[in-house]
């Protein structure tokens, strides 16, 4: 039988007398991939930023990795990878610099942030761009780094927000390969 890695009750996140989130209830297994689907403004990105450990639930519980949403939420950002639909790469720092320094965010050993680097630069094919800034690669490349560095510290679980939103079909392609 396969793990719980989330579990949800009636978790809801109200902004004043605006409820974003209303008592929602599911269990994610390991291995499993889960999605929410659902209209602009109907909650997707703040039951997300809730599971993160990035926005506090109103009411409800909540356990991800294992990890209490209200008590471990530092635990759950270590247990986690997230890609968000604006992507945290920082455009003044080059594609290797982004690289390091979300290493090092996850406390990656030097060795490791080496060994790492070098995998995915590789991988994504960016040995010409791995200096350039990353303000000026293309989307399709941002997504993938993007991907790559919420990936970087081999998380439980991968939190993705639209993360082919506004692509051409082959980058999509090649980023779900990814």
């Amino acid at each position: 039988m396969k793990n719980v890695v989330i579990k949800t009750d009636k978790l809801t996140k109200k902004f004043g007398d605006f409820i974003a989130t209303d008592s929602i209830s599911f269990e994610v297994y390991e291995g499993e991939i889960f999605g929410f689907l659902g209209a602009n403004g109907a909650g997707k990105t703040t039951a997300m930023r809730m599971l993160c450990g990035l926005s506090t639930p109103t009411s409800g519980e909540a356990t991800i990795a294992g990890f209490d949403i209200y008590r471990e939420a530092e635990k759950i950002k270590a247990n986690i990878g997230y890609m968000s639909q604006k992507f945290s790469l920082y455009e003044d720092l080059t594609v290797i610099e982004n690289i390091q320094f979300f290493g090092g965010i996850y406390g990656l050993s030097d060795q490791e942030i080496k060994d790492k680097s070098e995998h995915l630069i590789e991988l994504l094919g960016l040995q010409a761009e791995s200096k350039k800034l990353v303000g000026s690669l293309p989307l399709g490349w941002k997504q993938k780094l993007a991907f790559s560095v919420a990936i970087i510290h081999d998380p439980k679980i991968v939190f993705l927000d639209e993360p082919t939103g506004g692509v051409d079909p082959v980058t999509r392609r090649q980023f779900w390969d990814l």
